[in-house]
């Protein structure tokens, strides 16, 4: 949705653009388009790495906690195909529903971990996110701009390298202090 509105907005800028041109100049000469890749952004600058490097940490902890249940579940699993033959049809079966049922809470934990993850890195990256937004439209507005994309979203197709101005907004971030987070 989002691409599809992107390329709408580019399209319309390009269509009117000979209409508001200048007499004498060609339509080119009032366009300047360039692109930030918001993901590099995110990955590049000093505060991106800070809040990867936590939530690295923190899904590396809670990882290892899971795969303790999966190494359990494993075991239980192993267990019960080696007593298949050997148990009763009760006992085979309190197993089975004892392995399914903790089969299910690894996988609800699973979920609630993604989600949580998910949440987590949303609200650590909320703040330089608009930060890194408010640096973009400063450039626009100096660079007199007509137009800058996010690369990432694959809304650009093609630009020369010289409209990334993604190096240049990750140098600002990182020279100026650091966002808040909602």
């Amino acid at each position: 949705m989002k691409k599809t509105v992107f390329a709408l907005v580019a399209l319309a800028v390009l269509l009117a653009a000979p209409m508001v041109k200048a007499a004498d100049q060609p339509a080119s000469n009032n366009l300047k388009f360039g692109y930030v890749d918001f993901n590099r952004a995110l990955n590049e600058t000093e505060e991106g790495k800070s809040a990867k490097g936590t939530l690295k940490a923190e899904f590396n902890e809670r990882q290892q906690k899971l795969d303790i249940v999966q190494n359990e579940l494993k075991k239980m699993k192993e267990d019960l195909d080696k007593q298949r033959l050997i148990l009763s049809q009760d006992a085979l079966k309190a197993k089975e529903d004892v392995y399914r049922n903790k089969f299910m809470e690894l996988q609800q934990k699973l979920g609630t971990f993604k989600q949580e993850m998910a949440q987590k890195e949303a609200a650590l990256t909320a703040g330089l996110l608009e930060k890194l937004k408010g640096i973009v439209k400063d450039l626009g507005s100096k660079g007199n701009y007509t137009m800058v994309l996010e690369k990432s979203q694959d809304v650009v197709l093609y630009a020369p390298m010289i409209n990334d101005l993604t190096d240049e907004v990750i140098k600002i971030c990182n020279s100026t202090p650091k966002a808040k987070s909602k």
